[in-house]
């Protein structure tokens, strides 16, 4: 039987053990390692992500701008980090199943001679299908808004609207690490109003939705707008962000 400090918010505490168990220490050293010694495959590897391209062949089908951006962010990619940080479900806390996930957006430009180049591709991460979630695998694809690619067996091949790591970039991204605290809350307040529409007993950092919604619309190409924050399953609040 599972007991709780009396002070201990069970919630928390629930899937901190679960990433206890789903990214072990042992994970976290050899990904970690690999990665510092610049062996990024070796780390996906130990992390237990699968790379569903090949980098050398990016030049060819997006040019050598767009090739070298991809190299760079692998190089910098935390598969344990990423592991750690991807939605999970109750009760038994796996990977939530059947998700495309966007880790980052790399604009193209036309190639000379060649047909019109995809307006932007996505380096993303493919949770598996409930039907093949036994191994707990993650893959890493690229999406160039032109069709499922070799991932038509996924039942969700586009990357997802609510869960975009591209916009957090400390939740992966090795370079980013030290903002997470920041972009969590830690070093925030927030609006007495706000907090008082929040659910009972619902912990948000508050104080950073403003940022948060100004990182979203700029992705959009918006400056303001309205911005649904999500708080739990059952609940939404409508924000109106305007530019300052």
């Amino acid at each position: 039987m599972t007991t709780h400090r009396p002070d201990e918010d069970p919630f928390l505490s629930f899937w901190l053990r679960v990433r206890e168990f789903a990214v072990p220490p042992s994970m976290i050293e050899t990904a970690t390692a690999r990665r510092r010694t610049g062996d990024w495959a070796g780390a996906c590897a130990a992390a237990g992500v699968d790379v569903d391209f090949t980098p050398r062949a990016l030049a060819r089908t997006y040019g050598r701008e767009l090739a070298a951006r991809v190299r760079a962010d692998l190089r910098h990619l935390a598969p344990d980090l990423l592991r750690w940080h991807l939605p999970r479900i109750a009760p038994r806390g796996l990977l939530r199943p059947g998700l495309t996930i966007a880790l980052a957006r790399y604009d193209s430009e036309p190639r000379p001679g060649t047909a019109r180049a995809p307006a932007a591709v996505h380096l993303v991460a493919r949770t598996p299908p409930a039907w093949a979630d036994a191994g707990q695998r993650i893959s890493l694809g690229l999406w160039d808004g032109t069709g499922p690619g070799t991932v038509r067996l996924h039942p969700h091949p586009y990357p997802s609207r609510r869960f975009r790591l591209d916009l957090h970039r400390h939740l992966w991204d090795a370079r980013h690490t030290a903002d997470l605290r920041v972009r969590a809350g830690g070093a925030s307040g927030g609006d007495p109003e706000i907090l008082g529409q929040l659910p009972p007993g619902r912990r948000c950092a508050v104080g950073r939705w403003a940022a948060e919604a100004a990182l979203l619309l700029d992705a959009e190409g918006r400056t303001s707008g309205p911005v649904t924050v999500r708080l739990g399953g059952r609940h939404r609040l409508l924000l109106h962000a305007t530019a300052e």
